[in-house]
């Protein structure tokens, strides 16, 4: 009997710590020289220790999947998460897009204390016509705004 509580107990240690809370957030691009569009870093990266299992998506407005972006820009987000003096997590030129529209997710596991907690950071653009940014935290009304 003792033996079963003891393992028990192990069980749930272990189930806990396996346990990761998740977040859901917002994050913001900006243009940079007229060239490239950069997102920069949400206030919980430079709050954190540590990243892990890092992991972009990048969509169209009609929901295809843009790998080559994701391709091209995961050694650079690599390098710059883990430099506490960047202010973006990646840049990319502006030529590299499908389409005016750009929706983004990007998840991260980040070290606070002795616990990582899993983070998903969504943005939806579109470049105006003047070639400037416009951030949304919806997907129906940067569609809305951006049509």
């Amino acid at each position: 009997m003792k033996n079963i509580n003891l393992l028990s107990i192990f069980f749930i240690s272990i189930i806990l710590i396996g346990c990761k809370e998740k977040r859901v957030a917002d994050f913001q691009y900006e243009i940079l020289e007229d060239k490239s569009i950069c997102s920069l870093k949400p206030q919980e990266i430079y709050d954190s220790n540590d990243f892990s299992m890092f992991d972009t998506s990048f969509k169209n407005e009609s929901g295809s999947f843009n790998d080559e972006l994701s391709k091209k820009i995961y050694a650079q987000s690599l390098e710059n998460l883990s430099n506490k003096d960047s202010k973006y997590i990646f840049c990319f030129s502006k030529d590299i897009l499908m389409s005016n529209y750009l929706e983004t997710q990007i998840r991260i596991e980040l070290k606070k204390g002795k616990s990582f907690r899993q983070y998903e950071f969504i943005n939806y653009f579109c470049l105006s016509k003047k070639n400037s940014i416009m951030n949304f935290n919806s997907r129906d009304k940067s569609i809305q705004e951006c049509q």
